[in-house]
């Protein structure tokens, strides 16, 4: 045995089970370390990615847990920065699919206290809900959140008759 102690501590060579020394590394669903990122990063990787059908280590319901939560920390941080997020990856084509921004605007549509402008669903809503599916998904999500308010009324209001005026 050559390496001495260096067998059993290393900066270079260290298991997937095992954080690197030295390394800011979180337990990951898999039983191994990865690098933690913060709730900007997670996201945006949510926005992009989903999380539908969940992962060999984990499952839909944990990883939707852990995204929610992560949309609600940055609402906590930065509700308007959140908001141009979702609005900005929506429109962006950089997602396959558009339910996690729906998701998301629900989340935080939902949310009560918010300093938004009064009338600030009235342009994010159409910005996300292109379709009428998206709308409707929207819709059913923001429910488990929230009741029928006067500014989702009169969001959804507007976004019927927009519509309208493009077909």
């Amino acid at each position: 045995m050559a390496k001495g102690y260096a067998q059993h501590f290393s900066t270079r060579v260290t298991a997937q089970s095992e954080p690197i020394p030295g390394r800011a590394q979180v337990a990951n669903s898999a039983g191994g370390f990865s690098f933690a990122v913060n709730c900007w990063t997670r996201l945006e990787r949510f926005l992009i990615l989903g999380n539908e059908g969940g992962s060999y280590y984990a499952t839909e319901k944990e990883l939707t847990r852990e995204n929610a939560t992560a949309v609600l920390e940055c609402i906590g941080q930065d509700v308007q920065r959140t908001a141009a997020k979702i609005i900005e990856v929506s429109q962006s084509g950089r997602a396959p699919k558009n339910d996690p921004a729906v998701f998301a605007l629900a989340l935080l549509a939902g949310q009560t206290g918010l300093k938004l402008p009064c009338n600030w669903l009235d342009g994010a809503l159409p910005a996300v809900c292109r379709t009428g599916t998206h709308l409707f998904q929207f819709i059913e999500q923001i429910q488990a959140f929230r009741g029928w308010g006067r500014s989702l009324r009169r969001a959804v209001a507007n976004w019927y008759l927009e519509a309208r005026q493009c077909g």
